[in-house]
């Protein structure tokens, strides 16, 4: 009978697997066996077939082959066994069938086929009778209905079994530790016997720590010699976890408490399970030392500030990446560095994360770029950011510090606040002006000779006029909690708007476009202005002017679809 796995508790991951499975990308092989038990039997009697298949890769199943003058009479049974040689385990799965002869004749058992590998047929002669030893008689005084056992003669039959020599051990890497050094926790399995499941009957919580699984190895471990006790056992590390001590004091890595599952020892054995439980571990926790500008980085770190060009016209955009580096808790170091940088409107950072579980810590690397747009036009000084971390081999706090930073803004001055580029025609596939650009391209006009300027001033008198109809063209403005803005400039904003919405157009094109429409909407909007009209105005262009000026770090079209929506219902309820 095969012995089932035991589920585990509470999520508790299934640990055998790092015995007895390779990973999915290691070359492994298999091998497939099929035997009897006799090749001659008479017609009265059983004839037992074992398939095995031993190999790491080898299938969870098989296919009964083809019987000619034979029928099944009971199984499969199923069993698994772990074997050891020359250090190294493999895995054998077999299934038990009880065949039985139809007829006086020749019979067969076809190929086994499992995947690309198979097992050639096997021939049996049938005779007349039975040919095995005869079985004890039935009981004469009938407490025993089936008579004698057709299996007794049958190798494997159920028996006691010896108290199997297996035992667990939790071993911590160090037991004296500061907050969030790391510590290598592996349990490791001591036998003497094959195993064939193993799980955690409940999985331990480590309570104070913070915890992280390493990767499975690339290979099944081999084991190694161990003695405990006097006694030899071969030993196998069964599960690795890397625990981050997050408080001061004496923390304990609790009792861990694991089933282990016994292979059958014959065609009647069910297998057995055992239980094992570690020890508990007691590990000291030493505080870190109190140091101003120290957040509580523990490891070995590197770190580094660059600006992706040198030079940049007055109101394009730069992008500066702060880049950490090394190993340790880079985990807990989750806020990006503080930055003052006058003379230019900072945007929050976009953070990418690069990082591999080691048994010594987190390695790897954290990014924090930001989007720097200058408002004013010379030189910006990107002042040197400092990052503070406990060395464990040093035993102390450092400060690592990146290169102070220039970046030269060419162009005139822009009020701050404001954005400026280089103008653009809508449609020709270069960046659209924004509200300033257009102001600036009205302020062009070129000057007027002085018949021209009276002819102007007799209009503008005509103009004064015609006051009184004022009345007549009320309808073509719209009015809207004190702000009057021409029905035209609306539709218009809204075109603009709903064509930065639609995708297919540069994210770089949309915004710009926005931007457009909503200056066209509402014009320029104070800082002053507290109302929720300009409040939600200024967080919409805010917006536009990140997405502008955003790295391409991926797809804006949903931020542009969703920025367009708001910036058509803000027209719509304010202008």
């Amino acid at each position: 009978m095969r012995l089932r796995p035991i589920p585990a508790v509470l999520g508790a991951a299934l640990v055998w697997a790092l015995l007895l499975a390779s990973p999915e990308t290691a070359a492994a092989s298999f091998t497939v066996r099929s035997q009897v038990d006799a090749t001659r039997i008479g017609v009265d009697d059983p004839v037992q077939l074992t398939i095995s298949l031993e190999g790491s890769d080898a299938p969870d199943s098989v296919a009964v082959p083809a019987l000619t003058n034979l029928a099944v009479a009971g199984g499969p049974y199923q069993s698994t066994q772990v074997s050891i040689v020359n250090g190294r385990m493999t895995r054998t799965i077999s299934w038990t069938y009880v065949l039985r002869a139809q007829a006086v004749g020749a019979a067969e058992i076809g190929v086994v086929t499992a995947g690309a590998e198979s097992a050639p047929a096997i021939r049996i002669q049938v005779v007349a009778g039975s040919v095995r030893p005869q079985q004890r008689p039935s009981d004469p005084f009938g407490r025993d209905p089936f008579g004698a056992d057709p299996f007794a003669g049958f190798p494997g039959r159920r028996r006691q079994r010896a108290e199997p020599k297996v035992l667990i051990e939790a071993s911590p890497s160090r037991r004296d530790v500061r907050v969030g050094e790391p510590v290598l926790l592996t349990y490791f399995l001591y036998t003497q016997v094959a195993v064939s499941d193993l799980n955690f009957t409940e999985a331990p919580q480590f309570t104070g720590f913070w915890t992280e699984e390493l990767d499975r190895p690339q290979t099944p471990p081999s084991g190694e010699a161990a003695t405990v006790g006097g006694e030899s056992f071969r030993r196998f590390p069964i599960l690795r976890k890397l625990l981050f001590p997050t408080r001061a004091g004496d923390l304990e890595i609790p009792a861990a408490t694991f089933r282990i599952g016994l292979p059958a020892q014959g065609f009647f054995d069910d297998g057995q399970a055992v239980e094992r439980s570690t020890k508990p571990v007691t590990v000291t926790v030493r505080p870190l030392p109190d140091v101003d500008g120290f957040s509580g980085a523990v490891g070995q770190f590197e770190t580094r500030a660059t600006l992706d060009k040198d030079v940049v016209p007055l109101g394009e955009a730069a992008l500066l990446r702060f880049r950490i580096q090394g190993t340790g808790n880079l985990k807990w170091i989750d806020r990006p560095p503080t930055i003052d940088l006058p003379g230019a409107k900072l945007y929050p950072p976009q953070v990418k994360t690069d990082l591999e579980v080691t048994p010594r810590g987190l390695r790897g690397s954290r990014t924090w770029e930001f989007v720097v747009v200058p408002e004013t036009s010379g030189t910006l000084e990107v002042p040197p950011v400092a990052v503070a971390s406990f060395d464990p081999e040093a035993g102390r706090v450092v400060t690592a510090e990146t290169d102070r930073l220039s970046l030269r803004v060419e162009g005139g001055t822009v009020a701050a606040g404001q954005v400026a580029s280089a103008p653009a025609a809508i449609g020709d596939g270069g960046a659209l002006p924004l509200r300033a650009d257009l102001d600036a391209s009205f302020a062009a006009v070129p000057a007027f000779g002085g018949r021209t300027v009276a002819l102007l001033a007799a209009l503008a008198l005509l103009g004064h006029a015609g006051l009184w109809g004022a009345g007549l063209v009320r309808g073509a403005f719209r009015r809207v909690g004190g702000h009057t803005t021409p029905v035209r400039s609306v539709r218009a904003a809204l075109r603009d708007i709903e064509r930065a919405g639609r995708a297919g157009m540069a994210k770089e094109q949309a915004a710009a476009l926005l931007d457009k429409g909503l200056h066209e909407a509402f014009g320029d909007i104070d800082s002053s202005d507290q109302s929720e009209r300009g409040r939600a105005v200024r967080a919409l262009l805010s917006e536009v002017h990140f997405v502008r000026y955003a790295p391409q770090l991926g797809d804006y079209s949903e931020t542009l679809g969703d920025l367009a929506a708001r910036a058509a219902e803000a027209v719509k309820r304010w202008a």
